[in-house]
């Protein structure tokens, strides 16, 4: 798959860009997507309501008035849920845990399931780079994506963290600047343009696409099968060697 490349001020380059099939040309699962939407804005989730329960409420230590004789109801303390300022029954607490838990490999594949997603609605955006300049950030990098052609809600993925273009980014509500390995399915989803580096691209094939991880296996096979052979040599030479001595203790017994 391929898509435009544009240059550090926004003009469109001669050439594309080809995106990893691996990374952008999975099989879109909807049902993932948003399993991994709702378990991250749990998981953003805190139970900050708490309402006080009769042991919680300050006061009520003295019995109000004797059990008998006084021709009213009895009551045991001041902080009964039926009195006034008492306690709450059934409130909320803040004790309530909404914290949800998600796979590596379900997580894996909601994010590869929303790039694809982004690629298959060309909502993705590959940059060179910016030049910013050092005054005007904000100024010059609303320029740079107007020039581009990149209106409305953005997630621009690094490679590594820009102070520049964070703080250009920062005054800008419709702008989210983000790291490879800290985007989640939630923020692709969210913003309708997806902006990416192009050092970020060989990242994300890199994480997400499994390529290193197989040649860092085969380097580590090889690596690891002398130490192997090695091993197996003086396993076999231990069991012959325990064999011999078998046999001669048996030739000793029997004379």
């Amino acid at each position: 798959m391929q898509t435009d490349l544009y240059t550090k001020t926004g003009a469109k380059s001669s050439s594309k860009v080809t995106l990893d099939d691996a990374v952008f040309g999975a099989k879109i699962n909807k049902a993932l997507m948003t399993q991994a939407v709702y378990v991250y804005l749990n998981n953003q989730r805190q139970s900050n309501a708490h309402a006080k329960d009769r042991g919680e409420v300050s006061g009520g230590g003295r019995k109000p008035w004797k059990q008998k004789g006084t021709g009213r109801a009895r009551h045991g303390s001041t902080r009964s849920p039926i009195w006034t300022h008492g306690g709450v029954t059934f409130g909320p607490t803040n004790a309530v845990n909404y914290k949800k838990g998600f796979a590596k490999k379900m997580r894996k594949q909601a994010i590869l399931s929303a790039l694809s997603a982004k690629a298959k609605n060309k909502e993705v955006v590959v940059f060179e780079g910016f030049e910013l300049g050092s005054k005007q950030l904000t100024k010059n990098f609303s320029q740079v994506l107007k020039k581009a052609g990149v209106p409305g809600k953005t997630l621009i993925i690094q490679a590594q963290a820009d102070k520049t273009l964070l703080n250009a980014a920062a005054n800008m509500p419709e702008v989210k600047v983000e790291v490879v390995n800290a985007i989640n399915t939630y923020q692709i989803l969210k913003y309708k343009n997806l902006l990416i580096l192009k050092d970020a691209l060989v990242l994300m094939s890199q994480i997400w696409g499994g390529k290193v991880r197989k040649a860092e296996a085969k380097t580590v096979k090889e690596e690891v099968k002398p130490v192997v052979k090695a091993v197996k040599t003086k396993v076999a030479l231990k069991k012959v060697a325990v064999k011999k001595t078998v046999k001669k203790t048996k030739k000793v017994t029997k004379k």
